[in-house]
């Protein structure tokens, strides 16, 4: 059995991705999801015995313990960690209420914090060393005004991602990767077309540019506090 690693927001679009594209090169992989549908059982069986899945909410500060311990009954343990859940929608400060704001800070900031907190613990316990990677966001030095709650809690990613560099050494590697524009939604298309034109390299990306900056990470073993950007140059600009 190859390392455990555990994705969290992984039943689509990127996470879905990095599960499939890590089990196909021999990782084992923990298929996070709030609550399974039939698409992410089904994805979890096309994978075969070394890919399975767990259920939690990762708003619920009462079940991050309980869903770290979970993940680790699933295969014995688990060696790496990439926090991916994300939501990403349009809240513009006067729509942005205490409960919306905490939310996206539970999932973007205080979730990925406990859970890294957690595979320390375990790390340390097993003698074993592993890695983190938090999925950040290129666009986070030039914030757009509709999604101040988003940035503010991935700039708290960020802040986490240096602290727990150090924090968690030497058992624990801590990188972020911030993407740039990859796999649009459908109110992104105008978007992505524009890019296509203004990016230094000349075009916008795809999952498999992330792919291969996690697939980097996780094995760099003399990285960590590090920012990877993948933005075909967006922060040029």
């Amino acid at each position: 059995m190859g390392d455990v690693v555990m994705i969290t927001g992984a039943s689509k679009r990127l996470g879905r991705a990095i599960v499939t594209a890590l089990a196909e090169s021999g990782y084992t992989t923990i298929i996070h999801t709030r609550r399974a549908d039939d698409g992410v059982r089904a994805l979890s069986e096309e994978l075969g015995g070394s890919c399975a899945v767990v259920e939690g909410d990762l708003t619920d500060m009462q079940d991050l313990g309980p869903l770290f311990d979970r993940a680790v009954s699933l295969f014995g343990h688990v060696d790496h960690l990439i926090n991916s859940a994300s939501v990403f929608f349009p809240l513009p400060i006067e729509e942005t209420t205490f409960e919306e704001f905490d939310r996206l800070m539970a999932l973007h900031n205080t979730a990925p914090f406990f859970l890294s907190r957690a595979l320390y613990l375990h790390l340390k316990e097993r003698g074993g060393q592993g890695s983190i990677i938090n999925i950040g966001d290129a666009t986070l030095n030039s914030p757009k005004a509709s999604r101040p709650a988003y940035y503010t809690a991935k700039g708290a990613l960020m802040a986490q991602s240096r602290a727990l560099s150090v924090a968690l050494a030497p058992t624990v590697r801590v990188n972020v990767i911030s993407p740039g524009p990859v796999l649009p939604s459908e109110d992104d298309h105008a978007y992505f077309a524009r890019m296509e034109n203004l990016l230094p390299l000349r075009r916008t990306g795809a999952s498999g540019d992330i792919i291969q900056a996690v697939s980097y990470l996780l094995s760099a073993s003399f990285v960590t506090g590090t920012e990877l950007v993948v933005d075909g140059g967006l922060t040029l600009l």
